[in-house]
């Protein structure tokens, strides 16, 4: 333990000691607030350190100094002390801060809001261009509650993931940038371009159980007899041989398809549990897993596929947050940074 993180300790329990605050850190059980500590901090370019053995953590951001006891909602920035919504938060060696921790305790710093680790190394990414695909639009709202409207709040998580995943270095090609009514097959045709890697459809999920909530990601499965014969795959199939310049031929198109779809399988699923797990992890909601799936879009596409529930509008907890642009915007960093984790693994 350094000698300032050791005095801010004593300093801290001594506070908490006599404001009467508990220190004891939350069953597991309990549902996760906010986001994760370290994916704010990134945001804010803030610098924290964190004890196991005392549980303080210590933030610092241009010789400004805040301290934290994870257990407590007390957090002391500078001399001042403030009473967050909720405690700090640890599971699976993680740190959780209520929603509120951003404006209460990262803002008086002084720092706004960056965009370390936003930046592809594009010299070692495997992916160039990527096609966001917001869900729903025009005629069809999507999941509708209360008067949040699926095809709005997708809109806007997608328009944010292109700005981010441009000046992450990526060529973006999005499938509607307004509301409009756009075909499942226009959807995976746009997908199905030769200069398209990847494919991400955003989604917000609902349930019959209010009490349902998370993040999941989903991918296609191993595909049978009746999926290889889908007209629209063919005819995806076949503008991707045209564009390549290749003379179409039933034995080698079904060559090259078979090839694609072996990889696409491999590739989304490998993408679904990244997204699953960063998305869960930097935003704080629950992860419901990668999932295989027969969606029409995650099937139909030559390039490996994902589509992301960001959410249940039927969770009136998850409501509220898909109502906020700040959470919107956190859920576009963290889609982006899985994105990117999984484009530059070695």
């Amino acid at each position: 333990m350094t000698v300032r993180l050791l005095k801010a300790t004593a300093g801290l329990c001594l506070m908490l000691f006599v404001s009467g605050c508990a220190t004891v850190p939350l069953p597991v059980s309990a549902p996760l607030p906010g986001i994760s500590l370290n994916s704010v901090c990134d945001r804010y370019n803030v610098a924290w350190q964190f004890d196991g053995v005392t549980q303080v953590v210590l933030l610092e951001y241009k010789g400004a100094m805040a301290k934290a006891l994870v257990g407590s909602p007390v957090v002391l920035v500078g001399k001042e002390k403030v009473i967050l919504s909720a405690p700090l938060r640890r599971r699976q060696g993680i740190i959780y801060v209520p929603e509120d921790f951003e404006s209460r305790v990262l803002a008086p710093f002084g720092g706004t809001p960056g965009r370390r680790g936003l930046i592809a190394d594009m010299s070692v990414s495997k992916i160039r261009t990527i096609v966001i695909d917001p869900g729903h639009g025009g005629k069809d709202p999507g999941a509708s509650v209360t008067g949040t409207k699926e095809k709005n709040v997708v809109l806007d998580i997608a328009k944010r993931l292109r700005g981010l995943l441009e000046g992450a270095g990526f060529k973006v090609i999005m499938t509607r940038a307004r509301d409009e009514f756009v075909s499942l097959a226009e959807r995976t045709a746009v997908a199905s371009r030769p200069e398209v890697d990847l494919f991400v459809s955003i989604h917000a999920n609902s349930n019959p159980s209010a009490k349902t909530r998370g993040v999941e990601a989903y991918y296609v499965r191993t595909v049978d007899k009746k999926d290889l014969d889908e007209d629209q795959r063919r005819m995806n199939e076949k503008a991707f041989a045209k564009n390549l310049n290749m003379e179409y031929s039933p034995l080698l198109a079904g060559i090259v398809a078979q090839m694609m779809y072996d990889h696409k399988i491999y590739e989304s699923r490998k993408l679904a549990e990244e997204i699953a797990g960063g998305v869960s992890r930097d935003v704080g909601a629950p992860n419901r897993g990668a999932r295989a799936s027969r969606f029409f879009v995650v099937r139909n596409t030559v390039t490996p596929a994902v589509l992301v529930e960001t959410g249940f509008l039927t969770n009136a907890q998850e409501e509220q947050k898909l109502n906020s642009g700040g959470y919107r915007q956190r859920m576009a960093e963290a889609i982006t940074r899985s994105i990117i984790d999984y484009a530059t693994a070695l």
